[in-house]
């Protein structure tokens, strides 16, 4: 039976207590310099614009208010540079509040310090744009009870076109809390090279995503595990992503008890790096011709299903291999496979296929190769999503047959509602939906924590 519903979720875990600790208090010092500093920077310019504007009309401004204004101003972008760097967001800032100082201080004939006011004033409203649009990368302090460990780890499994290596990222609960790993990479060069794939991927110039790049996530590298045994939550990215793309849904997960594994698919993925530090990067290009990059996309499908089994073959063997970080802490009897759009499909392509996986969820991906999946299924649709009737028809016939199938279209929610993209990305509704910075995680987690607490306690 397949229940259909409309969502404007509000996630349960939103009434969960969060942990506190010395890192929750240091993300929230690197905050306020970051913030702080950049807004003060954004605030001095403005000041100098002001004194410029008075020196152009009145024809006369201290030159020692001019100083002091543009002292906050070049204190500010200090500030604000302490934690991770120079912002970029803050050039145009300080080049516009820079050109009007120099109006005020110097004073201008009334023409040519108009045009460089007019200037200035382009030059700081373009850079207080960009501070809107690209915040320091925030994750989420996840609700659970646990703390959250990660790790990279890497096997031989079947490829688009030969057996080679995979990466997978897991964050699992944690039995401590540590230094919280970088978002991108396990250090600053992958970080880089998974920012520069991405940049490609959405066509942007790389620098755009530098909070990405320098942001840090919650869960801490190679830290103990838990005690105890847990569920498995299998994770494919979207088409040409990356395997960290919903982080901090997996750390959400991981609070609450799921081992989570994100498979980079090689060939197939933005970029994978490899522990050695090479990088492959995709193979997947568009032939322009509409059918055969249908047919592509069903062979990529295809193979990620068999990751999926060949993951967990290797996580199989890693349970019982002494010493191993994950000896004993997965419950391989309760295994779930997820992805977000191509890999949604994978999932249910190897929740049909695969008998050791006992639940599937889709993140706004369309079936493909018709899987007929016969174990408990969520399905999170975006509102904006293009042909929904033949969408839901296609997504219904693949449901058919489950004991448990829920089709749930999240309310103001777009495709890439249902990653971390809205915590990086301009807050602009065609691109990452309507709900804010926090609410697509929160209408994500929520009904996903629901569901595998049904179908997999």
């Amino acid at each position: 039976m397949v229940m259909t519903t409309l969502l404007a979720v509000q996630a349960h875990t939103d009434v969960m207590p969060r942990y506190d600790d010395s890192r929750h208090a240091m993300h929230q010092a690197v905050t306020v310099f970051e913030l702080v500093g950049s807004w003060g920077t954004l605030l001095g310019a403005v000041g100098c614009l002001a004194l410029a504007a008075w020196g152009v009309v009145a024809g006369k401004v201290s030159r020692w208010l001019v100083v002091a204004v543009a002292v906050v101003m070049v204190g500010s972008f200090v500030l604000a540079s302490i934690p991770t760097g120079v912002r970029w967001q803050t050039f145009p800032v300080v080049l516009g509040g820079a050109l009007a100082a120099m109006v005020a201080g110097l004073g201008a004939a009334r023409r040519p310090g108009l045009v460089v006011t007019t200037a200035a004033t382009v030059a700081t409203a373009v850079g207080a744009a960009s501070l809107w649009a690209f915040p320091p990368l925030r994750m989420p302090e996840p609700t659970g009870r646990f703390a959250v460990g990660t790790m990279d780890i890497q096997w031989d499994g079947p490829t688009m076109y030969e057996t080679y290596g995979i990466v997978a990222q897991v964050w699992y609960p944690a039995a401590s809390k540590g230094e919280p790993a970088l978002y991108l990479g396990r250090d600053e060069s992958e970080a880089r090279y998974v920012r520069d794939a991405v940049a490609k991927t959405f066509g942007v110039p790389a620098f755009l995503l530098r909070e990405a790049e320098v942001g840090k996530a919650v869960a801490a590298q190679d830290v103990p595990v838990a005690d105890g045994a847990f569920p498995l939550v299998l994770f494919s990215p979207g088409d040409v992503s990356y395997r960290r793309q919903n982080t901090a849904w997996a750390t959400e997960l991981a609070s609450h008890g799921y081992v989570v594994v994100a498979l980079d698919h090689t060939f197939d993925s933005a970029v994978t790096v490899f522990q050695d530090d090479h990088p492959v990067d995709t193979a997947v290009r568009s032939s322009g011709n509409e059918d055969q990059d249908q047919d592509a996309a069903d062979d990529q499908a295809t193979t990620r299903a068999e990751q999926f089994s060949s993951a967990l073959d290797e996580l199989t063997r890693r349970n019982t291999e002494p010493g191993a970080l994950l000896e004993g802490h997965l419950d391989l009897d309760r295994v779930a496979a997820a992805g977000h759009s191509l890999g949604g499909a994978a999932a249910l392509i190897a929740a049909a296929d695969d008998d050791r996986i006992e639940a599937a969820i889709d993140l706004d991906g369309l079936p493909r190769n018709g899987p007929d999946v016969t174990v408990p299924v969520l399905v999170l649709v975006a509102a904006d999503a293009p042909d929904p009737g033949n969408y839901r028809t296609t997504l219904e016939e693949a449901v058919l047959n489950s004991p448990d199938a829920r089709i749930v279209t999240v309310d103001g929610s777009s495709h890439l509602t249902f990653t971390d993209a809205p915590l990086f990305l301009p807050d602009i509704p065609s691109l990452v939906g309507s709900s804010g910075r926090d609410g697509p995680l929160r209408a994500t987690t929520g009904p996903t924590l629901a569901f595998l607490e049904d179908v997999l306690s």
